[in-house]
């Protein structure tokens, strides 16, 4: 029954015809004593093939544009680069590791560090990454050095390669720091306090909830919301994102963060 439908879905344009043209042969022969009926139906058949055949070469115009659009996304697929990166832990350092699990190489031109403070750090990077590779790049001394307990910052990179160039997402990390300044772990997120202020009265409001943040940008948007919240119920300070002692003993209790030691 599927070879027979299949056939049919493939064919079902000529048969059409083949139908007419046959049909149009009988009919013109029942007529063949009467030449103004025979004409007529000789035109009218023309015209119903016609109309068939441009209908199937509309038909096979549009398979093909179709047949070319797939191919073309599956082309950009193949060549676009999929990169995954993170912060990691090593000899008492932090360095940046990117790996290339797309069928492409691709250049890391340049590394991205932004602090909490705002202030960016950018180094300028000439390292190819093949494809299935992984390579690492080692981070500036200042984020750990003579900086008492822990560090949160963001990460992006500057890619390249022969059909793309762009930025990955911009991720934070913390890392924790011994007292001499050794990188003791590294965790995906914020895991800093953030302290907000009412923009209404100018007293602190709390900490807030740096849960589930990606990057400094994210924190800002959640920190915006929180303001407006402390400014609507000032002087009580009421926030859905206030850091509340029992939220800081369930995150210091489950672990909170990814801990970042690939």
């Amino acid at each position: 029954m599927k070879k027979v439908r299949a056939f049919l879905d493939k064919h079902v344009p000529t048969l059409v015809v083949l139908a007419l043209v046959i049909l149009a042969l009988a009919f013109l022969q029942h007529y063949w004593s009467d030449p103004a009926k025979a004409q007529t139906i000789g035109a009218l058949f023309s015209f119903i093939a016609s109309a068939i055949l441009v209908g199937v070469t509309w038909e096979y115009v549009r398979i093909n544009q179709k047949s070319f659009s797939l191919q073309q996304a599956q082309w950009e697929q193949q060549n676009r680069v999929v990169l995954r990166f993170g912060v990691r832990r090593y000899r008492g350092r932090a360095q940046v590791w990117v790996a290339n699990i797309g069928r492409i190489d691709f250049l890391i031109s340049e590394l991205r560090v932004r602090l909490k403070n705002g202030e960016k750090i950018v180094k300028n990077e000439r390292r190819i990454v093949g494809s299935g590779s992984r390579r690492t790049f080692s981070l500036p001394d200042k984020l750990w050095s003579n900086i008492p307990l822990l560090s949160t910052f963001d990460v992006q990179l500057r890619y390249e390669s022969q059909h793309e160039s762009g930025h990955s997402a911009v991720r934070a990390f913390t890392i924790f720091i011994a007292t001499n300044s050794e990188v003791l772990k590294v965790l995906r997120g914020i895991e800093d306090i953030w302290p907000v202020n009412c923009p209404k009265c100018g007293h602190f409001g709390g900490g807030m909830v740096t849960e589930s943040l990606d990057n400094f940008d994210d924190a800002l948007e959640r920190e915006l919301v929180m303001k407006s919240e402390l400014q609507a119920t000032c002087p009580e300070h009421s926030s859905q994102w206030s850091e509340s002692v029992e939220h800081l003993r369930e995150r210091r209790k489950n672990g909170q963060g990814t801990v970042q030691e690939d």
